[in-house]
């Protein structure tokens, strides 16, 4: 029965990502005092199919994202500076989602495999990769230390689970949550969409005495957002995108429908904070 269950939970998942026809723009992020206003955008995926998660390298010059490759979904990098991409996995026996930049430089990303298996692995910037976490299915991550993630465990309860990558000691610290984790900016803790209320909340949580804040309600019932280095959260909706600063309001400083985009999903924020990316329809 839990064999049934562990699959079923994986088709749902594969089901609730497969997003048809998404794509990946990037843009500039401009700030003047306390405006601000985004330009310059680009479709860097172009490419038919889903296309999305985007992260920014640590150093700012490359992002890295799911990407469809005749119904294949693969790793890619697109460079910043001369726009070209790279495909850095070629893996026949699976598909990518959520590539994340790892504290020793690597990429680790949740890997579906044609047999339904579904585990966290770790890949170099060549493709190669090894099994990072063992015996959980993990839909989401976010590295919160040098060996330590924060995951969306599915199961016959989804939970949120605190993972060290080197022992694989997990344990469970939260139940109904979103998608969205990530390390707060020059904090030790990390944020997560707490969905046991309505509205639904972002939260931070200190991994070590595992207490939680009230940052923020979402925006209407979105789920995906990002920090900017600078302590601020942005928040997709739509076709708009909201910036949070402490102790504030969500304040609405894009409506990009007229660059075609109605749906927006993933946002991502370059180390700099001068750089956006987003997943959108």
């Amino acid at each position: 029965m839990k064999t049934l269950i562990s699959t079923i939970l994986v088709i749902a998942y594969l089901g609730a990502i497969a997003q048809p026809d998404t794509e990946i723009y990037l843009m500039d992020l401009n700030r003047s005092g306390n405006e601000f206003n985004l330009s310059n955008a680009i479709n860097i995926s172009a490419n038919p199919g889903y296309d999305n998660q985007p992260a920014f390298w640590p150093d700012g010059k490359s992002v890295i994202y799911s990407r469809n490759i005749n119904g294949q979904i693969e790793i890619a990098r697109y460079f910043l500076d001369d726009g070209k991409t790279e495909i850095i996995t070629n893996t026949l026996q699976g598909s990518e989602y959520s590539p994340t930049p790892t504290p020793d430089k690597k990429i680790s990303s949740i890997r579906l495999d044609t047999t339904g298996l579904q585990l966290l692995y770790s890949y170099n910037l060549k493709g190669q990769s090894k099994v990072l976490v063992e015996d959980l299915v993990i839909g989401y991550h976010a590295w919160i230390s040098k060996q330590e993630v924060v995951a969306f465990v599915l199961g016959d309860t989804a939970t949120m689970q605190i993972v060290n990558t080197k022992t694989n000691e997990a344990n469970i610290v939260a139940k109904n949550i979103g998608r969205s984790l990530h390390k707060i900016p020059a904090s030790s803790r990390f944020s997560y969409v707490d969905k046991s209320s309505n509205p639904w909340i972002i939260k931070s949580m200190d991994p070590e005495t595992l207490e939680s804040q009230h940052l923020i309600n979402v925006v209407d019932a979105s789920e995906d957002y990002c920090w900017t280095p600078n302590g601020f959260i942005i928040m997709g909706s739509g076709s708009k995108l909201f910036i949070w600063k402490r102790s504030g309001e969500w304040i609405e400083i894009a409506n990009l429908i007229s660059e075609g985009i109605s749906k927006i999903t993933r946002v991502a924020v370059s180390p700099d904070g001068q750089k956006l990316a987003i997943a959108a329809e």
